[in-house]
This record gives C-alpha cells, sequence and structure tokens, in this order.
C-alpha cells in the first residue's frame, strides 16, 4: 500500500512499477481501480480529475475491496 496525501497526480511509483500512464501523466485504471500491473491498484487524485475528495474516498472504497479480493484469490 502507497499513501500519497497531498501530492495530486504522484505516479512515480506507479511509473517505475511499469504501470501504464495516460497522455496527462494519470495512472490508467479500469473500473474496477486495477492498473495494467496485476494487484496494484489505484484510486483518487492520481487517477485524474476531478481532484475531490468524495471521488477519492469512492475510489478509494473500491480499491480496497478489490486489493482484498485479488488477494483472496491468489492465496488460494
Amino acid at each position: 500500500v502507497f499513501v500519497a496525501l497531498g501530492t495530486a497526480g504522484s505516479t512515480e511509483i506507479a511509473r517505475q512499477m511499469g504501470a501504464e500512464i495516460s497522455d496527462k501523466g494519470n495512472i490508467k485504471t479500469d473500473e474496477e481501480m486495477a492498473t495494467t500491473i496485476p494487484g496494484l491498484f489505484a484510486a483518487g487524485d492520481c487517477t485524474g480529475l476531478p481532484l475531490q475528495v468524495s471521488k477519492a474516498v469512492g475510489e478509494g472504497l473500491v480499491a480496497g475491496h478489490r486489493a482484498a479480493e485479488y488477494l483472496d484469490k491468489t492465496a488460494k
């Protein structure tokens, strides 16, 4: 888990890991907040506009649930 509060658009860790980044510099995710790297999920400002707390909280909820599901599947 990487938390980057107050660093809107911070994608350097994901970029170094090889995640796909958009032309605008955001981490690309699907509707389940999964990146192009299996097991890596992103949420909040790093995924793009709007830069709002409510969006970050909602995406964080989805990403957290999907990450837990991913770990459950890989642990079996």
